[in-house]
């Protein structure tokens, strides 16, 4: 069998699966191919950055919570950098120019989004322990709040895992329908998330803190709610162009959701360790 030959064959809509993702099942222009390796690019270059943030300034955060976020922070951004790399690799590999000057799936190896769900299951649980550690929740109720959102996490992601191996145009079904309970647990997740968030501006002593745990919100309700969009494509548009779109909503959600959502837990925890360590002097003070 030759490697196109194999590429078809798992492509193959007749078993009801497309085993193959649809990036693998599809031809692209230069510039469609261009688009989305650029697209991987800054994807991994961004969890690069943030590994280097996190590792500069974790001493500048007082507490023992504090500093496990920002070690959780470059740990999160190590493993997502050595995913999306080996993403943007295997998509180089992956394909070949054809004689009418189309990139098309070269069948030495299959692209795979399946990784994504398995670095995922790394992330996603030190994310969410992130904000618990962050917001403040004494011990016991923390370590509730966090076996919470990890369950319904990890749930949502392995039903996703699962779903995406079905993205076959001519049956939908096992695609919409795992795809549809994992995003009944992920808004189960959302809700405990919310609590957490109501609980920390509660507890935090600045307004600054306060007014950054809002954009953590709406991190939240935005750019976590839009990786769904992605795991649908192949409903909306089994296309090149869909392609495109799937590759930079995952980019732009992994940068916003982890980078730039550590880094604002950071900048919280720079403000409390500054607003506890005024207390202090104060009180030395009187």
């Amino acid at each position: 069998m030759s490697n196109l030959a194999g590429v078809a064959a798992a492509c193959s809509r007749e078993s009801g699966a497309a085993i193959a993702n649809m990036e693998n099942c599809l031809e692209y222009s230069p510039l469609q191919f261009e688009l989305v390796g650029h697209a991987l690019v800054i994807g991994y270059a961004a969890q690069a950055a943030g590994f280097v943030y996190f590792a500069m300034t974790m001493n500048m955060t007082k507490g023992r919570n504090y500093q496990l976020s920002s070690i959780y922070g470059m740990i999160v951004m190590l493993s997502a950098f050595l995913l999306l790399y080996n993403q943007w690799k295997a998509w180089e590999d992956s394909f070949v120019l054809d004689a009418n000057g189309l990139y098309v799936a070269g069948g030495v190896k299959l692209f795979s989004n399946g990784y994504r769900y398995l670095n995922w299951s790394i992330d996603v649980p030190l994310l969410l322990l992130q904000l618990v550690l962050v917001s403040g929740l004494e011990v016991g109720k923390g370590f509730n709040k966090n076996l919470q959102v990890t369950t319904s996490g990890l749930l949502m992601i392995y039903l996703g895992y699962i779903g995406q191996f079905y993205e076959n145009p001519d049956d939908m079904v096992p695609l919409i329908a795992f795809g549809v309970v994992g995003t009944v647990a992920y808004v189960i997740m959302l809700a405990i998330v919310l609590q957490c968030l109501s609980h920390a501006k509660k507890n935090f002593k600045t307004e600054s803190a306060k007014s950054k745990m809002n954009l953590v919100f709406w991190i939240f309700l935005i750019f976590w709610t839009i990786y769904p969009i992605s795991y649908f494509m192949p409903v909306f548009s089994y296309t090149a162009e869909g392609v495109v779109v799937r590759q930079f909503i995952y980019t732009i959600a992994d940068v916003v959701s982890k980078v730039i959502y550590g880094i604002i837990l950071t900048q919280i925890c720079m403000d409390e360790s500054d607003a506890v360590e005024e207390e202090k002097d104060e009180e030395h003070e009187e």
